[in-house]
């Protein structure tokens, strides 16, 4: 097939490099001048938040070292490498404007060369991304009065931005503890305003970096999710909840002991600022895409009262300053309103189809988290994200491209939307609410993946039959390399179309 992908993101490079493997012809579109998304647009002093060992195609390794936790800049150059040497057909400053369906796939209409151009595809696959939209900027009462400044972490070119300032930063998202922490050093002042605190990942729990333990089976088979790829973890999450429960409420005592450690021997404020940033509810609710880890600097600098923790709602502005929800006034010099990204949005879509996919303010759910029931010859890509995204991309677009050869029995239009229903239903009880929560597999990563290669009659058990190595060493994207190969193998022997695997996902 001839097929289009929106977007060249990770995402979209991924599923361009997977589907030309598999023997399709595709065309990458990118409005931005350069490639890499999100990447391309991120703040200085951002770094990723898993480490190169997770973040990489699978048979594409980094071609030279990257920090353990790669800067945004190696991130880009690796992603330029990747594209020259995979050969992935991407076209910058090519911004699609429309899709119009047609009797064979879609035709698509885009920006380019200072023009509007058309082209015919039999498939598109959309890999726009869950944070390239703008920043979520919600206009407050007084905002015209204040005399400071108002930004988003997008506006921060350069860190010399919080010199001698006082600054207020507001949310408690991964931007905004990096926000606060970055302008400590910088800053007179840095107030740190939020409404509801969250669980911050510290980067080692005991002396333990926390890749070893997220990344390892064992761990994630303690995950709560709203499918289970066997019938192991179906019996410990329903017939042995409790245990579960536990484990993650000792999880919890561990991190928030870690935080205190920091206190002892400091002043009152310094400990009251401490239990402010740290949260009362179940740690699991906030295991979603929008987890972050806790930047390194973070936790000391409230203890040293660098950084001010106030746990409440930002209820407007006056001239010098914000008003909290308390009544109580900050006066500062800036705000940074870190706040978290829009959801999702599709604007070339025709409407109808725009209308289901933004139906929703948490993000679009799709079955497989790869396609929409009503919507044909279109795929998503990297809508599956999580913790462990280059693979789960991989694997969700050699899901697709089994799909398109027609390997897969697909549930009717009707089951699958009663599957979407029910995961939708699922994360609304159990995940904290994000723009891009109904889009996401997050810290449910493993089951995801598992399932998809039990839908391909894959095994999911890539360390076999190295048992030890299987349920404590942590996986990463190299585990998943050679999944198109051996895929192609198995088929000859298989009854096909395959009925897919009894889960909802």
């Amino acid at each position: 097939m001839k097929i289009a992908i929106i977007g060249a993101g990770i995402s979209g490079i991924v599923a361009a490099h997977s589907l030309q493997k598999s023997g399709h012809e595709t065309v990458v579109f990118e409005k931005s001048a350069d490639p890499g998304g999100v990447w391309a647009l991120g703040y200085p002093g951002v770094r990723l938040q898993n480490t190169g060992l997770h973040y990489r195609l699978s048979d594409f390794p980094w071609p030279f070292e990257p920090d353990h936790h790669p800067t945004s800049g190696q991130i880009r150059e690796y992603l330029n490498q990747a594209i020259k040497a995979l050969d992935v057909n991407i076209r910058t400053n090519h911004e699609v404007l429309s899709m119009l369906e047609a009797e064979n796939g879609w035709s698509l209409k885009y920006k380019a060369d200072g023009g509007e151009k058309e082209s015919s595809f039999d498939f598109v696959v959309v890999a726009i991304g869950q944070y390239t939209e703008g920043k979520h900027r919600p206009e407050f009462p007084g905002q015209s009065d204040f005399r400071g400044e108002i930004i988003t972490e997008r506006d921060v070119n350069n860190l010399d931005v919080f010199n001698n300032k006082r600054v207020a930063v507001v949310g408690f998202g991964k931007s905004a503890v990096d926000m606060a922490t970055f302008a400590v050093e910088r800053a007179r002042h840095v107030t740190h305003v939020f409404r509801t605190p969250r669980w911050l990942i510290p980067f080692h729990i005991c002396g333990i970096h926390y890749a070893r333990l997220i990344f390892c089976r064992m761990t994630s088979v303690l995950m709560p999710s709203w499918a289970y790829p066997s019938a192991a973890e179906k019996f410990l999450h329903q017939k042995i909840a409790w245990l579960i429960r536990g484990t993650w409420e000792l999880i919890a005592l561990v991190i928030r002991a870690h935080c205190y450690v920091y206190g002892i021997g400091k002043s009152k404020l310094a400990k009251k600022g401490l239990k402010a940033v740290l949260p009362e509810h179940y740690i699991v609710s906030d295991w979603r895409s929008a987890a972050a880890m806790a930047p390194e600097h973070y936790y000391p600098a409230v203890a040293n009262e660098k950084i001010l923790p106030v746990h409440a709602e930002l209820d407007g502005f006056t001239e010098k300053g914000i008003r909290l929800s308390d009544g109580n006034v900050i006066e500062c010099d800036q705000v940074v309103l870190s706040l978290g990204s829009e959801a999702p949005q599709f604007p070339f879509f025709p409407k109808t189809y725009r209308e289901m996919l933004e139906a929703e303010n948490d993000g679009v759910q799709l079955f497989r988290h790869l396609l929409h029931p009503e919507i044909p010859n279109v795929a998503f890509a990297g809508f599956n994200h999580g913790f462990m995204h280059v693979p789960a991309a991989e694997v969700g677009m050699l899901w697709l491209a089994a799909y398109l050869d027609g390997d897969l029995q697909l549930p009717s239009a009707l089951e699958m939307k009663k599957s979407i229903t029910h995961i939708l239903r699922w994360k609304r009880q159990y995940i904290n609410y994000e723009p891009s929560r109904s889009c996401a597999v997050n810290t449910r990563f493993q089951q995801y993946i598992d399932i998809i290669l039990k839908d391909l009659g894959l095994s999911p058990y890539r360390k076999l039959p190295n048992i030890f190595a299987e349920a404590f060493s942590q996986y990463g994207a190299a585990d998943y390399e050679g999944l198109i190969e051996e895929y192609r193998d198995k088929r000859q022997s298989m009854v096909l179309p395959r009925a897919l695997f009894k889960a909802d996902t």
